[in-house]
């Protein structure tokens, strides 16, 4: 069996990241869009508004693109394979936090824990690093805040959980955690310091042009646009928004969708709309199922804690809109949960089996790439993450008894 606390592992991880993300460096990327726009605010132009390589827009922070705006002149190449490689030492120091952890030391063969959970992931970890995406960086962001905010450093914590919510706002569903549990010193910090972040740019790029683009961030990101509601725009698309667009409109504007019949229904985009907010607030409030209504008051349990954190992050790529597929490593702490409880539990051959289908329908593209036009066009990834709500569910259930 592996041994992840021998010592050549800190080697041989590093040296096989940059091998492979040497591998990926050629193309474009999203790194080309993030760069490009960095390369417009130098010129004072309307980064929100412009589109980049074949139509994108930059959906990011203004200080992001202040932050990339000196490496802009510099060869893309390298600037890419370097971020690339942060992403890539950024999921592996995850797993390292996973690894390392007190619930994890409790296992017998948490070696083994932490290369399944490695193997899932792998198909997502694989198209960030494809598509040099920043989804890993505010998944590491996320953790890595809470953290050191449930370690009881709430500056040093709200200060990476902030820097995240100012790149890319997903986030943001923290803050009310944060001040749900008590943890009001964090949040009062996360919100802080994203004010500093938002407002921070006008110090450099003057404050009529950062305001002017603040409200231009503002409209291109608003959920409530008609492009969030039918959000087809791209096949690669999943999501709540999605799904429900290619179940209960029988025409979406998809070039890309296969000749096969997959809605249930043929609605206005009024009545889609009200389907998506509904459905979106239910599974917010249900919430408050894994916070056990205790208002201002911590989880009884680092496991406990673990449920909950894990249910909102999986919430993520679900209700927020325009999420592409590899904004579904956001689901993998909750897989990580269930299976956590699977081999602690022994003997739960029927969850067993449901997680495995849900790997499946993770990492398909990667066993049977042939057939990725079916799996997207009928949105497997969505369900495979809806799949985890009542397992996490039964996890809860388990870890009251």
């Amino acid at each position: 069996m592996l041994d992840f606390n021998k010592k050549y592992w800190k080697w041989i991880i590093p040296a096989l990241c940059a091998l492979y993300c040497l591998f990926e460096a050629n193309g474009k990327g999203d790194f080309y869009i993030f760069l490009s726009a960095a390369d417009d605010l130098g010129k004072h132009e309307n980064i929100f508004e412009k589109k980049y390589v074949d139509g994108y827009h930059y959906y990011y922070s203004v200080l992001f693109a202040l932050f990339l705006k000196p490496f802009a002149a510099l060869p893309y190449l390298p600037l890419k394979f370097c971020w690339q490689f942060l992403n890539a030492l950024l999921f592996f120091n995850l797993l390292q936090i996973f690894y390392k952890s007190e619930l994890v030391s409790k296992l017998k063969r948490k070696d083994l824990f932490i290369l399944l959970v490695f193997i899932v992931s792998l198909r997502f970890f694989i198209d960030n690093i494809h598509h040099s995406q920043i989804t890993i960086l505010i998944l590491w962001c996320c953790i890595k805040g809470l953290t050191l905010i449930s370690q009881d450093k709430p500056i040093t914590g709200a200060l990476i959980l902030a820097i995240g919510v100012n790149i890319k706002l997903l986030p943001i569903v923290f803050v009310p955690y944060l001040i749900y549990r008590g943890y009001f010193k964090a949040a009062l910090f996360t919100a802080g310091f994203y004010i500093a972040f938002m407002f921070f740019p006008s110090l450099i790029i003057g404050q009529e042009y950062n305001m002017a683009l603040l409200k231009e961030w503002a409209k291109l990101i608003n959920p409530t646009n008609q492009i969030h509601v039918l959000d087809v725009d791209e096949r690669s698309f999943h999501g709540l928004s999605t799904l429900f667009s290619t179940l209960f409109v029988k025409d979406v504007p998809d070039v890309y969708a296969l000749k096969i019949t997959r809605n249930i229904a043929d609605v206005s985009l009024e009545t889609l709309s009200k389907i998506i907010l509904i459905t979106r607030l239910i599974l917010i409030a249900f919430t408050l199922y894994f916070l056990n209504l205790k208002f201002f008051a911590k989880a009884k349990t680092n496991f406990a804690q673990c449920i909950e954190l894990s249910y909102i992050l999986l919430l993520i790529p679900l209700i927020f809109p325009h999420q592409q597929h590899y904004a579904f490593i956001f689901a993998i702490p909750a897989f990580a949960v269930i299976l956590y409880t699977v081999m602690i539990n022994k003997d739960q051959k029927a969850i067993t089996v449901l997680l495995i289908l849900i790997a499946l329908g993770f990492s398909l593209k990667l066993i049977l790439g042939v057939f990725d036009d079916y799996y997207v066009h009928f949105k497997l990834i969505t369900y495979c993450a809806l799949l985890l709500i009542p397992l996490l569910v039964w996890v809860k259930r388990k870890e009251a008894v």
